[in-house]
């Protein structure tokens, strides 16, 4: 029997994979977002194959387990699905998890600086994003998946070096923000660092009371709401031709 669809779920994680291409983490076909299944059978995944902005419904998910055993669903498997059963299996209170290659997130994570609040945007990340640099390839493994959970901790995202974020949330809304706002973080200071000029951020010690006051619940419920309208009609794109995982 075919395991039965989150159906309203996944057409929001469909929204967020549209919403992370149209704010800057459109890179081809790579990229995804996957959902922590509700029944607790393991994760579904973006396929692989489509673009974030391509992803329309259910149909363009596979459902996986902790293993990488598809369960449900057509289509190539992503060869980082180890990102996101190494992550959710270290962190019980993450329920969506993204991983894309943002120019400025990509670019400030080849540097030796620490990401600074220097805007508002890196504020909402509620901290520091973590550093990984066990290796600058692919995250194909269990154990190069758990290194990566390890490196994130307990932050809202992490750098990877020479290669992209990762960015998870309680929810579909949260994690999506997540990496909005890492990438914005990251635009944000290397147009200060551009600059030539000294630029600082808002203390450690203060960044929770800020964040608690510019991004509340009912901020975050707004800013989703928008981004969601923002996308506009669902463009008729034809479907790839599901195959078997």
């Amino acid at each position: 029997m075919n395991p039965s669809r989150p159906l309203a779920l996944l057409k929001e994680l469909a929204e967020g994979c549209r919403v992370l291409h149209a704010q800057g983490h459109a890179d081809m076909t790579l990229g995804h977002l996957s959902l922590r299944d509700p029944d607790g059978r393991g994760v579904w995944l973006k396929r692989s194959g489509i673009g974030l902005g391509e992803v329309r419904g259910a149909e363009d998910f596979v459902l996986l387990d902790f293993d990488g055993q598809v369960l449900a669903g057509g289509g190539r498997l992503h060869k980082e699905w180890p990102i996101h059963t190494a992550i959710l299996r270290a962190r019980p209170d993450v329920q969506a998890i993204g991983h894309s290659h943002p120019p400025h997130a990509t670019v400030f994570s080849a540097l030796d600086a620490e990401l600074l609040a220097v805007s508002n945007e890196a504020a909402y990340l509620g901290g520091p994003p973590g550093c990984f640099d066990a290796t600058t390839n692919l995250i194909d493994t269990p154990a190069l998946g758990e290194a990566l959970a390890q490196a994130l901790g307990g932050a809202s995202s992490v750098l990877m070096r020479n290669h992209g974020i990762a960015f998870v949330g309680s929810s579909i809304a949260e994690a999506v923000l997540m990496g909005v706002f890492l990438e914005r973080a990251c635009r944000s200071q290397l147009l200060a660092m551009a600059s030539g000029r000294p630029y600082g951020g808002t203390p450690l010690a203060q960044l929770a009371d800020k964040r608690a006051k510019i991004l509340d619940a009912a901020l975050q419920a707004n800013f989703w709401a928008f981004y969601r309208r923002d996308l506009g009609p669902v463009a008729d794109v034809p479907a790839e031709t599901p195959t078997t995982a």
